[in-house]
């Protein structure tokens, strides 16, 4: 019996670790917590809403929609910053995430660095330095 909780808190560990070291890899970009107002619209321009971010890197954003939506779905985004500048980019969902005890996702989006203008660029990275 001690021998089967060895193997069971080694495993547990070996998981933990693993996924700490995936996440710490992914991470390219310094991520601030930033909960302002989104508008986003589909490459169909008849869907289209408003949300709030959770999150604001240089590399994406995460937000809270009511929706699902599908991985590597293109939305144009415009993310108000705290100094209620707009930044316009096309961000690509590459995660979503199913909220707890609510009927929202937690959807994760890079920014295409082809679609965020130097412009956009300086404002995401002005605002991250001033936090």
């Amino acid at each position: 019996m001690l021998l089967f909780v060895k193997d069971l808190v080694q495993l547990f560990e070996e998981r933990a670790g693993m996924e700490e070291s995936n996440t710490q890899d992914k991470r390219q970009f310094r991520r601030m917590i930033h909960s302002k107002p989104v508008r986003y619209q589909f490459k169909d321009p008849s869907r289209f809403g408003g949300c709030v971010s959770k999150d604001l890197s240089g590399g994406g954003v995460r937000i809270l929609l009511n929706d699902f939506v599908p991985l590597n779905a293109e939305l144009s985004l415009k993310i108000r910053l705290a100094d209620e500048s707009i930044v316009e980019s096309i961000g690509r969902v590459v995660w979503v995430e199913k909220s707890r005890f609510q009927e929202t996702y937690q959807v994760g989006l890079d920014f295409s660095q082809d679609e965020l203008s130097s412009i956009n660029q300086k404002k995401i990275y002005g605002f991250l330095s001033r936090q």
